[in-house]
């Protein structure tokens, strides 16, 4: 049983499962559901950048890939959450 507590994979979805419920607690203590915040909107937006270098790491072995395809894959993260980032706060 031990075994299974230690191996990484086991912290990182508990790790995962942490940090669904903190953006879920962030964005439920908001108020209305049709008022904007754009605090809670960047700390959900980077929590889920946070989580999907986790899967992609962790999960999809990356982590262990050549050093070319980790840059590559945290080039896209970094890219995807400033893209999403900027159409939120370009677009009212």
């Amino acid at each position: 049983m031990a075994r299974y507590v230690r191996n990484p994979l086991t912290i990182t979805w508990v790790l995962l499962t942490a940090v669904t419920l903190v953006s879920w607690l962030a964005a439920r203590d908001t108020g209305s559901a049709h008022v904007l915040n754009v605090g809670v909107t960047v700390v959900v937006l980077a929590i889920a950048a946070v989580k999907s270098q986790l899967v992609i790491w962790y999960f999809m072995e990356v982590r262990h890939a050549p050093n070319w395809l980790r840059v590559v894959v945290t080039g896209w993260v970094v890219t995807l959450f400033a893209a999403l980032l900027g159409i939120y706060l370009i677009i009212p």
